[in-house]
């Protein structure tokens, strides 16, 4: 993906989030299909705490030499903080806030092959992390499309 594509499809993560949630009822949004696994509203509350770690992330790279970003545990957090009896709104508002933010940041950034660490993955260009970050909302979105399959809800284009 080159620069213009990447922060093009960063700022509209949180429309197509908000599409794909649009007039599901509170029953869908916390259906889960199987023990231990999310429901549309976790998967919500999680991906507001990506865009949120990785605008902290991506600012680090942008302002420190090969800064090694401090672990994230998504699955733990959205646990501890009970998602499920949030409100799914909220979350896609403070997601677009941080998204916005981290946009700003690639927009006016200007070397995108500054480095930095990530434990488990490597070091990698600020380039390949924003790239990572939508590869990773993609698999999210894909997510909530299978979530409102199974609870019955029908799936958006």
């Amino acid at each position: 993906m080159d620069r213009l594509e990447i922060i093009e499809t960063l700022k509209h993560m949180p429309d197509r989030v908000q599409v794909e949630v649009l007039g599901l009822s509170e029953t869908a949004l916390r259906f889960r299909p199987a023990e231990g696994e999310w429901s549309i509203k976790e998967v919500c509350g999680h991906l507001r705490d990506v865009a949120q770690n990785w605008y902290r992330r991506l600012y680090t790279v942008w302002s420190l030499t090969d800064p090694v970003f401090i672990p994230f545990d998504g699955e733990a957090l959205a646990l501890d903080l009970a998602y499920q009896d949030a409100d799914h709104s909220a979350f896609i508002a403070e997601m677009r806030e941080h998204t916005l933010k981290t946009v700003d940041l690639l927009s006016h950034a200007v070397d995108w092959t500054r480095l930095g660490q990530q434990p488990g993955v490597g070091r990698r260009t600020m380039k390949q992390f924003a790239e990572s970050l939508i590869a990773h909302e993609e698999d999210h979105i894909a997510q909530i499309r299978a979530l409102k399959a199974a609870a019955g809800a029908g799936v958006s284009a």
